[in-house]
């Protein structure tokens, strides 16, 4: 367990908060979603997650089961928590297999690790939703198993949509704009969902989630959730809660 304190005044920057975040080797979208959703007295570390292999679903796995070994790049940076930004490692690596390699890296941080697909559960949970609607830019080989992952933790998908990249390499989602994703808003806005998830750390979805938002429905972006979920933590001054674990 971690104690995090409510103010670090020892800080220059940053104050109220010090947060690692994993950002996909090529991922262009979090830290500037980051900056946006941060507020002020608060910073953001960025920790690359690295995979040597060509094929996209072998390094979203990579990404996460390396973790506990890239976690050794911050050296001596002490962080509040760290925050894993890539939705898609958590649909392809067992729950089981995910809590240890979480354990492991916490043990590197010796901070909390939050996951991005934890932290879209909390915030839905949070919000009462239990029927959603699911938007993401991923191929079908990713997709598939995003809705199964979702099902598994309780929720009814009533509706998805896919924003096409065209390829299956997941690399060709960092060349979308939020306009590529507008064609797919109606569908969502009238599934009949209770809130909305756009799943995915390198689709910008600022101006999306603000869209669904305005239908006085909630709307969770991976982003979004890490961020909530990231200032929960610090604010609390309490022990952390296992974002990691579906007990």
């Amino acid at each position: 367990d971690y104690t995090i304190p409510m103010v670090d005044s020892s800080r220059e920057y940053g104050k109220r908060g010090w947060f690692g975040v994993g950002v996909p080797q090529a991922n262009p979208t979090v830290e500037p979603e980051f900056h946006r959703l941060l507020p002020p007295d608060t910073e953001a570390f960025a920790l690359r997650l690295r995979s040597a292999s060509p094929d996209p679903q072998q390094r979203a796995i990579d990404y996460l089961l390396q973790l506990p070994v890239l976690a050794k790049d911050f050296a001596t940076l002490r962080v509040d928590a760290f925050l894993f930004a890539c939705t898609g490692s958590s649909y392809l690596v067992s729950d089981d297999e995910s809590a240890a390699v979480c354990a492991a890296a916490e043990a590197v941080f010796n901070a909390p690790v939050i996951l991005a697909a934890d932290a879209i559960r909390t915030r839905l949970q949070e919000q009462n939703v239990e029927r959603i609607a699911l938007l993401s830019p991923y191929p079908d080989w990713l997709n598939k198993p995003a809705q199964t992952y979702w099902a598994r933790q309780g929720f009814e998908i009533v509706a998805v949509q896919q924003v096409e990249i065209g390829s299956d390499n997941t690399d060709r989602i960092y060349a979308l704009g939020s306009a590529d994703v507008e064609p797919h808003l109606d569908a969502l806005l009238n599934s009949g969902a209770d809130g909305f998830l756009v799943s995915g750390t390198g689709m910008p979805a600022l101006s999306v989630i603000d869209r669904l938002r305005a239908s006085g429905k909630p709307a969770v972006s991976s982003n979004s959730a890490l961020v909530d979920c990231a200032l929960a933590l610090v604010e609390s001054r309490f022990e952390r809660q296992p974002f990691g674990s579906s007990e």
